[in-house]
């Protein structure tokens, strides 16, 4: 979505070309012109008739099936409305059934009439940008259009030297400067607050709760067909749980074009601490509107505020420093990188894993996984299908979820494919780019989990490790077991329902026989490609002389790959582990 014009409360148009009367309580916006979206206000002392007479434009009856995300559905493209400064909601609007054309004018429309309103504080806006919508042919400009259907520039500008709204029988005017200290006495008594977003815009603010509260999300923003693209959200800032997010499902139509919308919420918040976040796109925004704006333009945001009178803010603070309690932070990770972190478990705790990556139809690309030291054995993985879309282009993953964790020492692992990461981006970003990666958090007691450096694995579970087998080769490894032995094989290879191409297998040298051998029939997919075979299973050897083997074709191997990676890259070849 391309931005067009520029958006701005225009001093200028205010106190040059209106003029507020307060001795005859009238506040007026003329000399609009288009592309400016202007603003006044006043102030009513009690429930008041107010006479407003409104010239704006526009689209005649035949013309309105030109309608989009991008049109207006009141089929307006120069207009006044009314929002009440307080609930910041809109109380009256022009729109083509509460005016008329005139007679003169192609299309100029007249509202003359009196409207009730409660006592109270008022803004008053006129907007008339110049927006673009979808038709069937790409995106056009209604100016062009209505300029080709008009006439020349001049009778354009005529018609645009019309436009005005004039409120009679207010109490106190305002001019712009007046409503924009409304507006931060407003935002004053707030928790926090993002408002007046330009594009390319992320941001977050935090606040802390010492009791639960009520509290009310307001947010404004662009959004279309379930997909939002200027939007925010709300995390725990010590788990990174997602607390709220806003969705196109659960919001309302904001004004304006099709795409504005908004959503006022109201939630219980536990005590703790809390991150606000707002994302924006490159287009339509507080900084340059490319359509019809939304009613609640400079509140372009979100706004977290008490959700009743009487609020006791001895409640709120400041976010707390305290440390987050992420055992493990493995995040911002590039293209093609490997990375691990170790962590002891003294007792079964539970842990929230929050791991971004990247996925498309079943599968993962950049993901994370979680395995026992002692043994290999994988004891958590990223599947898709766990996993829910994190923002931006589809293949953005996340999972967020809790798991619970025995007594001993395991591996956190990320890995990350060649493209699409916070090294560089080939499509459009995850909502947290930053938090590309893994985080683990302790939900026990602090002497339940810790993370410590690489520890010394007892290298004698492990009797043969053959692994990051390369093209063409064939590895081999004699073991010797004075007593029976069970052994877990852990084997990662290629194969199809033909027949097996990278694979292992162990023989007893005194005898000749092979014990065990990788088929196809005895494995499972070992994640990326089909043809990635995984055999993990366990076998008893009687006492011995044993070699274990393993071999690879011409292609398809460790760094190597002519199609998606398995799962565990790293350990592409064959481990064996001694069990008892």
């Amino acid at each position: 979505m391309s931005g067009m014009l520029k958006y701005g409360f225009i001093v200028a148009t205010l106190l040059l070309g209106s003029c507020l009367w307060a001795q005859d309580q009238t506040v007026e916006l003329k000399n609009l012109g288009n592309q400016q979206v202007s603003v006044a206000g006043f102030i009513l002392s009690k429930d008041s008739k107010v006479h407003i007479k409104a010239i704006g434009a526009g689209y005649k009856h035949e013309f309105m099936h030109f309608r989009s995300f991008q049109a207006d559905p009141n089929s307006m493209f120069a207009y006044a409305w009314i929002l009440d400064a307080q609930t910041r909601k809109m109380v009256w609007r022009m729109t083509l059934d509460n005016t008329k054309r005139i007679g003169h004018s192609g299309y100029n429309r007249k509202f003359e009439g009196d409207v009730q309103l409660p006592k109270g504080t008022y803004e008053v806006y006129f907007s008339s940008v110049e927006p673009i919508f979808f038709t069937g042919g790409g995106f056009i400009s209604l100016h062009r259009l209505l300029k080709k259907i008009v006439g020349t520039n001049s009778e354009w500008d005529e018609e645009a030297e019309d436009w005005i709204v004039r409120i009679s029988g207010v109490d106190e005017a305002l001019d712009v400067r007046d409503v924009r200290k409304e507006q931060t006495q407003y935002l004053n008594k707030t928790i926090v607050h993002l408002v007046h977003q330009g594009d390319d815009s992320f941001e977050k603010v935090g606040f802390s709760l010492k009791e639960k509260a009520r509290l009310q999300i307001y947010a404004q923003g662009e959004g279309f067909k379930s997909k939002m693209f200027d939007y925010g959200w709300i995390i725990d800032a010590r788990t990174n749980e997602r607390i709220w997010l806003m969705e196109e499902e659960q919001t309302e139509y904001g004004g304006g074009a099709e795409k504005n919308r908004v959503v006022r919420q109201t939630i219980e918040f536990k005590p703790g601490d809390y991150l606000v976040y707002y994302k924006t796109d490159d287009s339509h925004s507080a900084e340059e509107w490319n359509a019809n704006p939304p009613y609640d333009p400079f509140f372009w945001g979100i706004v977290v505020r008490p959700a009743q009178p009487g609020f006791d803010w001895s409640k709120v603070g400041k976010l707390s420093r305290r440390k987050s309690n992420a055992v493990v932070n493995m995040t911002q990770i590039g293209d093609y990188a490997y990375k691990e972190a170790f962590i002891k478990v003294n007792k079964p705790t539970k842990i929230r894993i929050s791991c971004l990556g990247e996925g498309r139809n079943g599968e993962m690309f950049d993901y994370g996984w979680i395995s026992r030291a002692e043994d290999g054995k994988i004891v958590w993985k990223m599947d898709f299908d766990q996993t829910r879309h994190a923002g931006g282009s589809s293949k953005n993953r996340l999972f967020d979820g809790i798991i619970t964790l025995q007594p001993g020492t395991y591996v956190v692992h990320y890995q990350t494919d060649d493209s699409h990461s916070y090294e560089g981006w080939n499509a459009e970003p995850p909502q947290q780019p930053d938090m590309w990666g893994i985080v683990i958090y302790n939900l026990g007691p602090k002497d339940a989990i810790k993370a410590i450096a690489r520890p010394g694995i007892d290298q004698k579970n492990v009797l043969v490790r053959l692994i990051q087998v390369g093209d063409d080769e064939f590895l081999k490894k004699d073991i010797y077991l004075n007593e029976p032995t069970q052994i877990r094989i852990y084997c990662l290879g290629e194969g199809d329902e033909n027949g097996m191409y990278d694979y292992g297998w162990i023989k007893n040298v005194e005898t000749g026989d092979t014990v065990w051998k990788m088929r196809f029939k005895n494995t499972v997919h070992a994640g990326g490609a089909e043809k990635n075979r995984l055999a993990d299973t366990i076998i008893t050897l009687k006492p011995g002389h044993y070699r274990v083997y393993y071999k690879s074709d011409d292609s398809h191997s460790y760094r190597h790959w002519n199609a998606p990676a398995p799962y565990d890259e790293r350990n592409y070849g064959i481990t064996l582990y001694r069990l008892n």
